[in-house]
């Protein structure tokens, strides 16, 4: 469950210290460029560059924010009640224990209860397909961890 927190507010952090970042470069008229243009056609060619990172730059914020960080913060509630949906049931696919090492995963659970699939990554070893085993996971993110 810290790891789950760690994770999720870590990650959150991390994009509100870039966009900071970004924000005050912008502020102050920062260049990414820092070389100093000897004629009028390599400044030409700098500026364009610049609009090109600037471009880059916000894009990558963008869908940082919309793709990272936004399903975090819709994890907040979940992870402060901690109401993670909770699945029983039988590795359906998955990383094998055959490298055991640990390391992120991703496996599919089917719920014993409802039939249904569910999907989920964690930090840890491996499952094996068939076995039975209780995982904890956040809705948005999708991201968990094996109870049992």
């Amino acid at each position: 469950m810290a790891l789950l927190m760690f994770r999720t507010f870590g990650i959150i952090l991390i994009f509100a210290i870039v966009l900071v970042m970004y924000l005050l470069h912008r502020k102050k008229n920062g260049k990414f460029i820092k070389r100093k243009a000897v004629n009028e056609e390599e400044k030409r060619k700098y500026q364009k560059w610049e609009k090109r990172i600037n471009v880059i730059v916000i894009a990558g914020l963008v869908v940082m924010g919309v793709l990272v960080t936004i399903p975090c913060c819709l994890d907040i509630p979940y992870l402060l009640s901690n109401n993670l949906i909770e699945v029983t049931g039988e590795v359906t696919q998955g990383a094998m224990t055959q490298e055991g090492s640990s390391s992120e995963r991703r496996i599919h659970v089917r719920d014993d209860r409802t039939g249904e699939e569910h999907s989920l990554k964690y930090w840890g070893s491996g499952s094996d397909v068939g076995e039975q085993i209780t995982v904890r996971y956040l809705p948005h993110t999708e991201y968990g961890y094996i109870v049992e």
